[in-house]
Formats: structure tokens, sequence, C-alpha cells
């Protein structure tokens, strides 16, 4: 009873309003088909005109009195009429002021998203440039550990470097601002380690929330670092002798010498390295990404 009844009273405005207009030619014609004596025209003539005329002063209760219902089948006749009248009215009201509300309510909603969009956009935008510069820095020193230290003329990254490509990366930058005796791939993971530490804190404290897709971006290239990461074992290579050798001379001319497909083995030093490469190959793929779906956002 209460589903029948909420569904009675939750049509819309149009159902109530069309409802209460076809109600006056279906009453007109109840009374036009009534036997003479059941309505008094009191000087109208008789016919559906009348008839018409007296449904349109009924159901809107104006009640002029110039025509009369007699008896008691025309009086609940019209009586009925009247009373569907209010309800369908009241019906109508009700449902056009909660049409209202639902539209009033909606605009609020799509306000307030439209403020919250705005906000996330703007603190986004914002925290953008750290990470913006945190990529930047990382791609610094991608260059000189994926670049022979004789080649490193070109300030761009040769997307397409080899295995090999990476012998020098126990060698110095060159760059002005580094220390000279401190080797490219140790600036590399400092800078790696940062812009990962930004990308956690851009997921970590929503900034990214709004943009499903680079926040998983981000969290892919999180997972991938890490589980890629040999920079403890790589990084304590130049401390470690293997006979007159330290192991990163010894590992350097390994990756210089190396030829044929890259894979892991088992306990081989060269994993580290496997490792890194792809590492590397991963960071060039998510920054071209993550540039894409922050100018995206940007300009939104």
């Amino acid at each position: 009873m209460s589903k029948s009844f909420k569904k009675i009273t939750s049509q819309k405005p149009s159902v109530y309003g069309i409802s209460y207009l076809s109600l006056i030619p279906l009453y007109a014609i109840f009374f036009w088909l009534m036997p003479d004596q059941n309505l008094k025209l009191n000087g109208h003539e008789p016919g559906f005109i009348s008839s018409l005329y007296f449904s349109l002063i009924t159901i809107t209760t104006l009640g002029y009195g110039d025509i009369t219902p007699i008896g008691p089948v025309s009086q609940l006749v019209t009586a009925s009429e009247s009373i569907l009248g209010i309800i369908l009215i009241g019906l109508f009201l009700n449902s056009l002021s909660h049409q209202h509300g639902l539209e009033v309510q909606e605009f609020e909603k799509k306000k307030q998203l439209e403020k919250e969009e705005k906000l996330a956009k703007d603190r986004f935008t914002a925290f953008n440039q750290i990470v913006d510069a945190k990529i930047d820095r990382y791609f610094t020193y991608i260059i000189p550990v994926t670049t022979p230290i004789s080649n490193r003329k070109s300030p761009t990254i040769n997307e397409n470097f080899s295995f090999s490509d990476m012998r020098d990366l126990f060698k110095a930058t060159l760059r002005l601002t580094d220390h000279h005796f401190t080797p490219a791939i140790e600036y590399y993971f400092k800078s790696l380690n940062d812009l990962t530490n930004s990308l956690e804190d851009l997921v970590k404290y929503g900034y990214a929330q709004h943009w499903p897709a680079l926040e998983n971006l981000c969290l892919e290239f999180i997972y991938s670092s890490k589980n890629l990461d040999f920079s403890d074992f790589i990084l304590n290579q130049p401390k470690t002798m293997l006979g007159d050798k330290t192991g990163s001379e010894f590992d350097a001319e390994m990756i210089k010498n190396h030829e044929g497909e890259l894979q892991f083995l088992s306990s081989n030093t060269k994993n580290a390295y496997v490792a890194l490469y792809i590492q590397i190959r991963s960071g060039i793929d998510f920054e071209k990404k993550y540039r894409q779906l922050a100018a995206q956002i940007k300009n939104c």
C-alpha cells in the first residue's frame, strides 16, 4: 500500500497537470449523458458545451450556482470532481515544489563539485611544480649514467641507449655543480629517491585523488623503482676489491663488453645493472605519460 501511495504521489508535475485537465472533458461527458432532471440548467442551453462549462467551474471550485446538480447521483459525481480537482492541484503544487527543490539541490551540488575540482586542480598545480623540478633533476642524471663520458656533449637524453652505454656510470657527471670524485650513479640514485618521495607525497596527501590515471601511474612507477632498486649493491662496488680491481671497475668492463639479450641470471652481479637499465627505461616512459596527464589537468 505504501509503495502504491508513494508511486502515486511521486510523479512529475506534468502528469498531475495532464490528469487535472483530462478530468474536465471526462466529467463533462458524464454530465452530458445524465438525464436532464439531474442538472438544473437555469437558462443554459442543454448540450455538451453547458456540461463542459459546468465541469470546468466544478473542478476549479468556483461554484457560480447557475447550474446545479439535482439528486444524489449528480451531486456525488459533482462532489467527486471537486475533490479530485483539489487533490490533483495539491499533488501538482507539491511535485512542482519537490522538483524545484531537486533542481536547486542539483545546482548547489554541481557548484560545490566545481569548487572542489578547482581547489583540487589548484592544489595539484602548485605541488606539481615540485614534482616537475624533481623529474628535471632526475633526467639530468639519467644522461651521464646512460651516456659514455666521451659523448656527453649533448644535454638531451638518448632514449635509445644500449646497455653498454652505461659503462661510465661510475665516472664523474662532468657537471660544474657536481663533485668531481662522486660517481654519476650516486647522483642518479639520489635524484630518483627524491622523485619517488615527491610522488609518494603526491599520492599520500591526495593531490592526485581526482585523477585515477595519474595516481595509478605514480604508484606503478614508485613500485617499479623500489622493486628494481639495487642501489646499495651498486654504490658499494667502488669500495669492493676483486683481485687488483675494484668492483666498479670490474662491473664497468662487464657492461662495456656485454653482448646479446638482457636477462636476469641466478646469482649474477649483472642483474643489478639489468634492473638499473629497466628502471631507467621505465623512468623515461613515466616522464612522458606523467607530463601528458599533468598538462591535461592544467588545461581542463
